[in-house]
């Protein structure tokens, strides 16, 4: 059986232990929150054909491993652009919201961002996460950088999981979760000794990933005051497809 993070009963969704949180006990990770927030994005129709050009993710609070449900709207709806948001509650509390912005698509010249990465069959294997992350399905080749060592790092990146229960992940979604990865990736503090939990991700993108392996290619920087960011250039095997940011909340263990 392909491994899950939440499983459906009604209109709930409910945390597996892949959902936990690696910073907290009994808390959601901002991976889980984050996919599903995106998840439930994508269940809102569109007026025409559009791509989304920015999804923005705020983690609001600490959410308990448990039942979880969604409600989404229409922030704005016009014949080129349309907004949504979603809201995630747990407990009756927001813990998470996420909105879309999404453009309509039209023929235009094109000018894509060049990346200057191997391809993952030229990459080496490398273990990114422990191995039972994702349900052991996580396959990741590293670029550049090193992932024991602190600094800027680029991975090749494959899922094999689904994010509720038997639904194959979508483009987006895929890239949701990638974005989560910058502030581990990306990191120069030692993880023994600092926790960076993010609290938001933003991506920009001029179109959806069209290939099973993603690119990640990350850095981060703070200036000692216990708040981080990280940046990431996403990719899949035709280019570049997205940049995006993570806010980072900087503590000792």
């Amino acid at each position: 059986m392909t491994p899950y993070f939440y499983a459906r009963d009604g209109e709930f969704f409910i945390p597996t232990r892949l959902a936990a949180s690696p910073w907290e006990r009994g808390k959601q990770n901002g991976v889980a929150l984050g996919g599903l927030a995106t998840y439930l994005i994508e269940t809102i129709p569109a007026p025409a054909e559009m791509t989304t050009v920015r999804l923005t993710i705020d983690i609001l609070a600490a959410a308990p491993r448990a039942a979880t449900s969604g409600r989404c709207r229409i922030l704005r709806e016009g014949r080129r652009i349309q907004m949504v948001e979603t809201e995630l509650i747990v407990e009756d509390r927001v813990v998470a919201r996420a909105t879309a912005l999404r453009v309509r698509q039209q023929d235009t010249l094109p000018f894509p961002e060049i990346g200057p990465y191997p391809s993952p069959e030229d990459s080496p294997e490398a273990q990114f996460m422990d191995e039972r992350a994702f349900g052991g399905t996580l396959e990741t080749r590293l670029v550049s950088g090193a992932l024991r060592e602190p600094g800027p790092a680029a991975l090749w990146v494959r899922f094999g999981h689904h994010h509720v229960q038997d639904e194959p992940l979508s483009p987006l979604l895929r890239a949701a979760i990638l974005g989560d990865f910058g502030g581990g990736l990306g990191s120069v503090l030692d993880r023994a000794a600092w926790t960076y939990a993010n609290l938001d991700i933003t991506l920009h993108l001029t179109r959806a990933p069209v290939s099973d392996w993603l690119l990640i290619d990350a850095s981060t920087a703070s200036e000692g005051n216990g708040v981080g960011r990280s940046d990431m250039i996403l990719a899949d095997t035709r280019g570049p497809f997205a940049r995006g940011h993570q806010t980072l909340f900087v503590a000792p263990r």
